[in-house]
């Protein structure tokens, strides 16, 4: 039953479903083996470059000719037998073998088998791989388990060490943290770590508000709990950061004109006078409205597109805006497989064209909250850059954040590979 739960999923997505919108529709999230299911789907989906370059030793065609299901079953009993330690190898090639039987047919089956059997034998030596040393690229993209056009990017971009530190940190199980909202945080840390929630110290400074953001909830914690537990969000810390950065005044109405899911709104909500919610999506806009309602917060929500806004004026609009997503690949493992480098270039006009839609709703003296969860320069200092030059009446204004989380334009810059968090970009800047 877990391992058919895990293929359904694995399956979607192979098809083109998002991984996280498979795994809620598939009902495995409520299960008694919620944890081990999702760390087969999740850990499947984030090795597949690995996996693949493992199995392409063993098979006469690459994995990716082969059969959907065939593919889809070897990757998972792959990474049972090397990654799993509580999975004995017999059991994983044996069950494999048994779920291809029923489909596929009883080939599929054999060259499961075999396949299997020979990964259980020889694993998976440093020496298969490329050398990270003499074929960076080729490590990353293997081992690293990264497409190839993204890993030569970022050796672009961060350099061989930092790509390497960044691929690392994608491929990393990311911690669950939320930020209370409405209730002071090391209140809301007591109640969590008295009913098993999270650890004692488990709520860490914020930067730039002398007081803490968010907590990081225990391995294993379940979720719903805390948000049961305390008034809160679940929300990364690179998020919390953002929503630390935009630092709207008290009493200001705030306009988040891209703003589901909802966790910056209602994170902002809670020194706003009234924040309006706005998003294309009237779909995931009912999940801000729930997230409101359960807090009883100030948020107002309207189904609309960035680019026309809703409204004439408000002292700080924010636009968290349709991006790669780049920064969020250890949560999304998926995004790295479905992401294409022509995305990129799409994207940053999307983010433009919402850039000059939104720009007259921001006042003489407000402000505008630009920000995204890419790593990608087109979408963060080259689109503000490209911004200000268009509208000189605006300049960046930062907001009191440790210089580690700044660069060197005072704009918020959170990379995985040096903070731990996801990645995150914002700027804020003031219409003068």
């Amino acid at each position: 039953m877990t391992r058919r739960l895990a293929l359904s999923v694995l399956l979607e997505v192979e098809a083109g479903r998002r991984l996280d919108v498979a795994w809620e529709a598939s009902g495995a999230a409520k299960t008694p083996q919620r944890s081990w299911i999702r760390n087969l789907v999740y850990g499947t989906v984030r090795l597949q470059g690995r996996l693949d370059h493992v199995l392409a030793r063993f098979t006469s065609r690459p994995p990716g000719e082969l059969d959907p299901e065939v593919r889809a079953v070897l990757r998972m009993g792959a990474y049972q037998i090397l990654e799993m330690d509580a999975v004995p190898a017999y059991a994983a090639v044996s069950e494999s073998v048994a779920q291809v039987k029923g489909g596929a047919g009883r080939a599929a089956a054999g060259l499961v088998n075999a396949v299997l059997r020979r990964v259980a034998r020889e694993g998976a030596p440093d020496s298969s791989f490329p050398s990270p040393e003499s074929d960076p690229e080729g490590y990353l993209t293997s081992w690293g388990s990264h497409p190839e056009w993204l890993v030569r990017r970022w050796v672009r971009h961060f350099g061989r060490s930092g790509a390497r530190a960044l691929v690392e940190a994608n491929n990393r199980e990311p911690d669950i943290c939320l930020r209370p909202v409405g209730i002071p945080v090391e209140r809301a840390a007591e109640v969590l770590a008295a009913a098993g929630l999270c650890d004692p110290a488990g709520n860490e400074s914020s930067a730039g508000s002398g007081r803490p953001s968010w907590i990081r909830l225990r391995r294993g914690a379940d979720p719903g709990a805390a948000l049961a537990a305390v008034p809160s969000v679940i929300q990364d810390p690179a998020a919390s950061l953002v929503a630390d950065y935009a630092a709207p005044p008290p009493g200001s109405l705030v306009a988040d004109l891209c703003a589901a899911p909802g966790g910056k709104a209602l994170a902002l909500s809670a020194g706003a006078r009234r924040v309006v919610a706005a998003d294309r999506s009237p779909l995931r806009l009912a999940r801000v409205l729930d997230g409101a309602g359960r807090l009883g917060a100030p948020v107002w929500t309207v189904a609309a597109d960035a680019r026309f806004p809703p409204l004439r004026s408000a002292d700080v609009v924010v636009v968290d805006v349709p991006c790669s997503g780049t920064g969020t690949i250890r949560r999304h493992p998926d995004a790295r497989w479905r992401l294409q480098e022509a995305d990129i270039r799409e994207l940053a006009e999307v983010q433009r064209n919402i850039l000059e839609g939104v720009a007259p709703v921001v006042p003489r003296g407000g402000l505008l909250v630009y920000a995204t969860c890419a790593l990608e320069p087109e979408e963060n200092r080259g689109q503000v850059k490209r911004f200000l030059a268009r509208h000189p009446d605006f300049r960046i204004e930062p907001a009191g954040m440790p210089d580690r989380f700044l660069d060197g334009q005072g704009c918020l810059s959170v990379l995985p590979q040096e903070s731990g968090f996801d990645g995150a970009y914002a700027a804020r800047l003031r219409r003068t």
